[in-house]
């Protein structure tokens, strides 16, 4: 970054403001800066210097280009391959989809938001660019998918379900999406601010100059324990006493996700607004060597999905988990007795 940029005025600009306000300032312009002038009065000299001032760091937005490559896996037991050629601005996202290889391949614009204090990618498929006709046995539509960082069999991926449907509601083949490679999923993941770099201001002595410190992006690390579970993603956990303390909050932004909480499938909390303040039950397990906690989402707030941070204590030992699901789905975690 240019600090001296801060210092620029274009000149479309100064035009632009001349036309505007007349009569206003005159202007005395010296190699395309705002070195100089003559105010009619201070307060007016005050407010134009605000808006040069201003004018560049409003008018660029930070762009991060982004590829995950992986799989599409279908109902029907088949599997694809599947790649999203992105852009990311403030969390929004837009690009296109491929599906299978060339020359079969389905190209397909996408839209979504990515979350990457959750580790969360949503987004959709909104149309169709064009398609080389791969053959499947699936029902194949626009995919709408929600994608939570977990742990995998092979380490840590982006995995989610997705949902298929055509223009006309009609339901298609459902499956799941996983993008497997680290490099390009810590791409996605980390912040890329374009304002990450901090002028350290210290008291000049002699030999002395500025010192320039880089600040690192940091991706917030998840806790040993912490996994991500939702429709499709469940989670069994060996547990050794009688007993079962459930705390239930939401970790992120409260954007009013209500969830309904069932232990052993009769209903503890229901419709519960979720906020910061946790909600905790203190159960007792049955003496089946199987109990289970559903968690069922009955909205998903103003920033979807539903996200719902729980964490379970066995004893001495807590796990941390993230749920996360579309309205009207669940996610289920098993609790296997241990004698």
């Amino acid at each position: 970054m240019k600090i001296t940029r801060l210092i620029y005025c274009p000149a479309s600009f100064l035009l632009f403001i001349q036309k505007l306000m007349p009569g206003f300032l005159y202007l005395t312009r010296t190699e395309n800066r705002c070195l100089s002038y003559r105010p009619y009065f201070i307060l007016r000299s005050c407010l134009f210097s605000a808006i040069c001032l201003l004018q560049p760091v409003i008018s660029f937005a930070q762009v991060n280009n982004i590829t995950l490559t992986g799989t599409l896996d279908v109902g029907t037991g088949e599997s694809f391959p599947y790649k999203l050629v992105l852009t990311e601005s403030d969390g929004r996202i837009s690009g296109y989809s491929i599906t299978y290889k060339e020359p079969n391949d389905t190209k397909a614009n996408v839209t979504g938001i990515l979350d990457r204090k959750r580790g969360l990618l949503n987004f959709r498929e909104t149309g169709i660019v064009y398609s080389g006709g791969f053959h499947t046995r699936a029902y194949m539509c626009l995919i709408d998918a929600s994608l939570g960082y977990v742990q995998g069999g092979k380490g840590n991926v982006l995995s989610g379900p997705i949902t298929s449907k055509e223009a006309d509601k009609t339901l298609c083949t459902g499956g799941m999406i996983t993008f497997g490679n680290d490099a390009e999923i810590q791409n996605l993941l980390s912040y890329h601010d374009s304002y990450d770099t901090v002028i350290t201001m210290k008291k000049k002595t002699k030999n002395q100059i500025l010192v320039k410190e880089e600040v690192k992006p940091v991706l917030k690390e998840k806790t040993a324990d912490q996994i991500t579970i939702t429709k499709g993603v469940n989670k069994t956990y060996e547990w050794h006493s009688d007993s079962v303390i459930i705390d239930v909050w939401d970790g992120g932004t409260e954007d009013g996700d209500r969830i309904t909480l069932l232990f052993n499938n009769k209903t503890y909390l229901a419709g519960q607004i979720l906020m910061k303040k946790k909600n905790q039950l203190r159960l007792q397990l049955s003496t089946d060597k199987i109990n289970t906690i559903t968690l069922i989402a009955d909205n998903e707030g103003t920033e979807p999905p539903n996200t719902a941070s729980i964490m379970l204590t066995d004893g001495k030992i807590s796990y941390s988990i993230l749920a996360y699901n579309k309205k009207g789905d669940q996610a289920v975690i098993s609790l296997k007795r241990v004698h």
